[in-house]
């Protein structure tokens, strides 16, 4: 799998340094495409680092802050997606703007890979700007960023042909086809099974199966970002509890798995001791939590065990599953504070 930077040019709509806007907007339309490219590419198990800026101070700035963070990753390609202006055809003339990609030279797999995505927009509607394929040495991101650079100008915001071509496919087939010909594949229409690595345009991520949210399942699952909670289809961003999957019984901390977490927690079936995230089904001994500390067997709280229990620390008076450290006494032998004491 290929490792690759992807970022919609420009601050956003309404922001200074945003992009250009006429029929479309190139700032708004080029972050849905941003969004719906870097889905398809995660799907098929790439790394994608979003390294879109939406607070530059400038048309400078922006580019820096651009540049900067690509350069923060080690990638095969970085791409930007843009949005063309200059037809000046709003009424339409019968003939596209089209679309072209820009690179600084012919390099690299540079010229390979624009001609793959522009056989694509083409697949779907769209013609060639010119020959489609521009190079230019005087574009500060092709010029700047550590890895070979593409900058794909999909339409025109100012050409008629072009917005009624961009509205005819909309902008998840414009990201289809450019990821096809970066991954140079075919992707299917179907959803993959499983839990999506995207959120959603309702902000949940969702676990597919046949097409469709799987709203029967409930359970762990795994994506790009983790592996996650599932509560009748979808992540449970507010369960905190401990799941089984087919490698074991897991820590759940907000949703996700906190492989972090060593301690004990709590799910329906009683309390268990956590290691890294997992419980420990052999732990037999004292744990501590927030709540004090408990006799375990086989990773359990035993909450009906009543009686003395040995840690590094001492020999400690259990009752009902946990350590009492109010009691002072006699409990066969003298205690105090809980603890048993040796003379």
């Amino acid at each position: 799998m290929a490792t690759y930077n992807v970022h919609a040019g420009h601050n956003p709509e309404g922001k200074i340094a945003c992009g250009a806007s006429d029929l479309l907007n190139e700032s708004r339309e080029n972050r849905l495409v941003k969004g719906e490219l870097i889905n398809y590419l995660r799907q098929y198990g790439n790394t994608v680092y979003d390294c879109t800026e939406d607070n530059g101070r400038g048309k400078m700035d922006v580019l820096e802050k651009i540049v900067k963070k690509c350069n923060a990753h080690t990638v095969d390609f970085d791409f930007s997606l843009h949005l063309n202006s200059g037809r000046n055809d709003d009424n339409g003339d019968s003939k596209q703007g089209g679309v072209e990609v820009h690179i600084n030279a012919d390099n690299k797999g540079k010229k390979a890979v624009a001609e793959r995505i522009l056989s694509r927009m083409e697949s779907i509607g769209f013609k060639r700007h010119g020959t489609g394929i521009v190079i230019n040495p005087n574009l500060y991101v092709l010029n700047h960023t550590n890895a070979p650079a593409l900058l794909i100008e999909i339409c025109y915001v100012d050409d008629r042909d072009d917005y009624n071509q961009y509205n005819k496919v909309g902008y998840k087939s414009v990201a289809k086809a450019i990821a096809e010909g970066i991954m140079n594949t075919t992707i299917s229409n179907g959803i993959k099974d499983g839990l999506a690595d995207q959120k959603a345009s309702d902000g949940n991520w969702y676990y597919y199966r046949n097409n469709q949210v799987a709203a029967d399942y409930t359970g762990l699952a795994q994506n790009v970002n983790g592996w996650w909670y599932v509560r009748n289809g979808a992540v449970d961003f507010g369960a905190n509890t401990v799941a089984q999957n087919e490698y074991g019984w897991w820590k759940v901390t907000n949703g996700a798995v906190d492989f972090s977490y060593t301690g004990i927690a709590q799910n329906e079936n009683g309390w268990w001791r956590i290691e890294n995230g997992k419980v420990n089904f052999d732990f037999n001994g004292l744990a501590k939590n927030e709540n004090g500390w408990f006799y375990l067997k086989n990773g359990a709280v035993d909450f009906s065990y009543t009686g003395l229990v040995q840690n590094d620390q001492g020999i400690w008076l259990v009752l009902n599953g946990a350590v009492d450290f109010n009691y002072t006494g006699d409990a066969t032998c003298k205690v105090v504070n809980g603890k048993v004491q040796i003379d």
